[in-house]
């Protein structure tokens, strides 16, 4: 079984680096003070890349233990095992994640209304997440999932638009470096990362079965958009400050 999972991943460089982030994450926030691991602008990123170590590992998993796999496919449905993990993707990357990054793009929001509207898109979304647990059309442990994606995407643009909005209007922002604000680069990329996944989820069809070079290319950039999205999260993780510089802010 380890050698089955081993070879799974001896040639997954995107596995590879999500577990560097994962190891050097843990390392540097075992490393911080009780306070700075209570603090919500560290935590709730370094709980991002657990989350996303913990999920690679279990997909990878799954696949190489059909028993376990079905196991956890029964508890989900009654329909035939077909051997997918897509289970694990749909549950801990298409709604726990995207939950966590709306989290963390909203406690970085300054502004009332911003905060409230980002509060609206987290409840409307974990209700459609309830959703999939009982369709037959679009089943939780379904390859594809359309609405899904969509919203999940969608929510993280608008959030990340309001962030831009407040970046521009608060005065909190104004009186910063926004290139030495890490909230101001990950909540970028997080931004990128869903406009990338959002062109190619519309597209899927057509991409995968017409322009096979072209689903790759999104398929690769946004591996390298997330991983560098950990990147920034484990560096945060190093510093325990939201900003690169040494001056000191709230």
């Amino acid at each position: 079984m380890i050698e089955k999972f081993l070879a799974r991943i001896e040639d997954n460089y995107y596995f590879h680096m999500v577990a560097i982030c994962g190891f050097l994450s843990l390392l540097f926030f075992l490393l911080l003070d009780k306070k700075k691991r209570r603090d919500h602008y560290i935590l709730v990123p370094f709980l991002l890349v657990m989350l996303v170590n913990f999920y690679e590992v279990m997909a990878t998993f799954m696949v190489v233990n059909k028993p376990i796999n079905e196991i956890f496919h029964r508890l989900l449905t009654d329909e035939p095992f077909l051997g997918w993990n897509a289970w694990v993707y749909n549950i801990f990357y298409y709604q726990v994640s995207k939950l966590g990054l709306l989290l963390l793009i909203g406690i970085n929001l300054k502004k009332a209304l911003s905060k409230k509207i980002v509060l609206i898109l987290g409840i409307v979304f974990l209700l459609y997440c309830i959703y999939p647990y009982f369709s037959k059309t679009y089943p939780i442990h379904g390859i594809q999932q359309p609405i899904l994606y969509f919203l999940g995407n969608t929510i993280l643009i608008i959030a990340s638009g309001l962030f831009f909005m407040d970046l521009i209007t608060e005065e909190y922002f104004i009186e910063i470096n926004p290139l030495a604000y890490l909230p101001f680069w990950y909540i970028t990329i997080i931004m990128f990362h869903s406009v990338i996944v959002f062109m190619a989820d519309v597209a899927i069809e057509y991409l995968t079965f017409e322009n096979t070079r072209v689903y790759y290319m999104f398929n690769l950039v946004s591996r390298v958009l997330y991983v560098i999205l950990l990147s920034v999260f484990t560096f945060l993780i190093f510093t325990g400050k939201n900003f690169i510089s040494r001056t000191v802010h709230t």
